[in-house]
């Protein structure tokens, strides 16, 4: 079964190449693509893709005092990277494992 979004699924649908066409556009018209995702009031993460060097992309993901970034070979890939670092922010915080 192929990966399900769980935290950018709010504003796509729930696989990561629901995703791939705007965010695909934003990085070829701007460079990037960025987006808050509100998971709960006010509150949620701040999720970014780049181009990096040699064809791939820089993602970065970072809420409230967590930050954290990776690198993946192609754009369905780093969609779902994102989804899972993004995820794993929210799991930290649902479990009280930090505050800000």
């Amino acid at each position: 079964m192929a990966y399900q979004l769980e935290i950018l699924d709010m504003i796509a649908g729930t696989e990561p190449a629901s995703l791939v066409a705007r965010v695909g556009a934003a990085i070829a018209a701007s460079g990037s693509w960025e987006r808050f995702v509100e998971v709960r009031v006010s509150a949620g993460p701040t999720v970014r893709i780049n181009r990096a060097g040699q064809g791939g992309y820089e993602v970065a993901v970072t809420w409230g005092s967590q930050h954290g970034t990776l690198t993946a070979r192609a754009l369905e890939t780093a969609i779902e990277c994102a989804d899972r670092l993004a995820y794993a922010f929210y799991q930290m915080r649902d479990a009280k494992m930090v505050q800000d």
